[in-house]
């Protein structure tokens, strides 16, 4: 069953109505960050999903029902709009009552989860955000936005120091370039956050990255970049300094439970008789 999300918005003041530019503004942050954690979720950075006003109230306050639809016809989204709003929900959440940036939270879904906190501190007095069974529901009072909106801000300039490690990160090829120094990009999307970072390329990983064709970087190919990875603060990726790139197969190719398993593994003995000869070195 598709999961629908309701949206419930009241003013401040005389009136709970809210005007119609509150009104207008905080439904389309909210759904914008919606579509910019699809954005990141996304293998492609593409976002599938539109949402549709199902269902509005005409009592006070104004309550609004959206439900998900594909973009393409006949296209199933119920996994990708399950994943959306769950982390939508649990970001939000998480945002209300701590400064750790949430999963596939990037910097401009930070931005729109600011000014919606920030609204309802300034012309709405309250916004009610409720999931469905299972998803916690968030009531943005005055106090909650407050601190949902400063620890948003904390999340988007971290007090901690810059620093750099050797490591490595997972994502989809996203697209090459040169900055305005001249030196080869790979701009990847990063699998944990789905923020693109700015690859600086040269040795083995420029040479690995010329032996691919554009359709590598087309397709969203999966890659793992090597380096040194510079940090703006913790957990706060903004560039690396790649020394080396392995485009990964895609999903297509990898081998099936089927193909994994094998039937016969334990030559016939029973599980336990084959991990007690395995102990014994038999």
């Amino acid at each position: 069953m598709t999961r629908k999300i309701t949206l419930s918005i009241r003013a401040r003041g005389v009136t709970d109505s809210p005007t119609v530019e509150d009104l207008l503004d905080q439904i389309r942050d909210y759904f914008a960050l919606l579509a910019e954690v699809e954005t990141a979720i996304a293998d492609d950075g593409r976002t599938a999903i539109e949402w549709r006003i199902t269902r509005a109230s005409k009592s006070s306050p104004l309550e609004l029902e959206a439900t998900p639809f594909p973009k393409d016809f006949a296209v199933n989204i119920d996994r990708r709009a399950e994943l959306t709003i769950g982390h939508t929900a649990f970001g939000l959440n998480a945002l209300s009552t701590g400064d750790q940036r949430p999963s596939y939270f990037t910097d401009a879904a930070l931005l729109r989860a600011e000014k919606i906190f920030e609204r309802v501190t300034n012309g709405l007095d309250e916004t009610a955000i409720d999931y469905g069974e299972g998803l916690p529901k968030l009531d943005i009072t005055p106090s909650v936005a407050r601190a949902g909106a400063a620890n948003t801000r904390n999340v988007m300039t971290p007090r901690a120091k810059p620093y750099k490690e050797l490591g490595s990160i997972e994502g989809h090829a996203q697209s090459v370039d040169r900055d305005g120094f001249g030196r080869r990009v790979l701009y990847v999307r990063y699998r944990l956050t789905g923020e693109t970072i700015k690859c600086l390329v040269s040795g083995e990983a420029e040479r690995e990255v010329e032996n691919h064709q554009i359709k590598d970087v087309w397709r969203y190919r999966r890659v793992q970049v090597y380096g040194m990875l510079h940090y703006r603060g913790i957990g706060n990726l903004r560039e690396i300094d790649a020394i080396r790139v392995r485009f990964l197969r895609d999903r297509s190719e990898l081998p099936s439970v089927e193909e994994i398993l094998d039937p016969d593994f334990t030559g016939g003995l029973r599980s336990e008789d084959y991990l007690a000869r395995l102990r014994d070195g038999e």
